[in-house]
């Protein structure tokens, strides 16, 4: 999946007519919702965000949709997380990998520098309308599992794993922002699209991890698409024994990831990108 170059939403205003600093609430607003329309209006990304993870389970879901594991879990609740995560993680690397690698290459960033837009104000945003996109997504995937495959999630359990997956992707933003300021937009969609697939597969999400080779599951828990597959899993399974070990992993890579990127950033800052 690839994202070709989209216009940069226009900068709000945040200067009232006075002089004074106007409200900075629907100016995060207005930036939400230009992040938005430039996610719908890319076909490629929303087909890839939203479209992929439904054909995913069509094609792997829905004739196993109502098996159950050797645990007694349902395949069709345990394909929802996997294919979910699959979404989040592919948003985060094009939203905040090959996105912000344009923007930042584009001219976009040194025009808010030199606006009176705080910069934490433009990345509240970007989070926010991923955290609303991926929102979408996992409620279309779920739509799509529940008429087409019959699988049913009690609206405790589904409130509780898309509140888990939301809140274990920060970890993923950060990776993607890495990859933004790190690289140029070519290579940061190519390096987006290979991230994607190969910590999908090696977390587990399309091949069970007991099928895939030894030096795959042994590398998955060094990985944070696995983590968080595994909040989802454990909700489900409704065994969270080690919701603890796993929020912690996500800790440990959101530092990580974001002192990468708050220092690639600053770097782009110094050379004035």
């Amino acid at each position: 999946m690839t994202t070709p170059s989209t216009p940069a939403p226009s900068l709000p205003r945040l200067a009232a007519p006075s002089g004074r600093r106007a409200p900075l609430l629907p100016a995060l607003a207005q930036l939400v919702l230009a992040e938005l329309r430039r996610m719908i209006r890319n076909p490629m990304f929303a087909v890839g965000t939203l479209g992929f993870p439904i054909l995913w389970f069509a094609l792997f879901g829905l004739p196993n949709a109502r098996e159950t594991t050797d645990s007694g879990v349902n395949v069709g609740q345990y394909l929802i997380v996997s294919f979910g995560t699959y979404a989040l993680l592919s948003l985060a690397m094009f939203s905040f990998g090959a996105a912000v690698a344009i923007e930042r290459t584009g001219g976009w960033l040194r025009l808010l520098r030199a606006s009176p837009l705080p910069a934490p104000l433009y990345f509240a945003a970007k989070i926010l309308a991923a955290l609303l996109f991926s929102a979408l997504s996992l409620t279309l995937l779920y739509t799509f599992a529940h008429f087409a495959g019959g699988v049913t999630l009690p609206l405790g359990l589904a409130l509780t794993v898309l509140g888990k997956l939301l809140l274990g992707m920060i970890p993923l933003i950060a990776l993607g922002l890495c990859i933004g300021f790190l690289v140029n937009p070519a290579a940061a969609s190519v390096m987006a699209n290979v991230l994607s697939v190969l910590v999908s597969f090696a977390s587990g999400l399309f091949v069970p991890l007991n099928q895939l080779p030894d030096v795959v599951q042994r590398a998955a828990p060094y990985l944070p698409g696995y983590h968080l597959a595994q909040l989802g899993w454990s909700a489900v399974a409704h065994d969270t024994a080690h919701d603890l070990t796993h929020w912690l992993w996500l800790a440990g890579f959101t530092v990580v990831f974001g002192s990468v990127a708050v220092w690639a950033m600053k770097r782009d800052e110094a050379r004035g990108q």
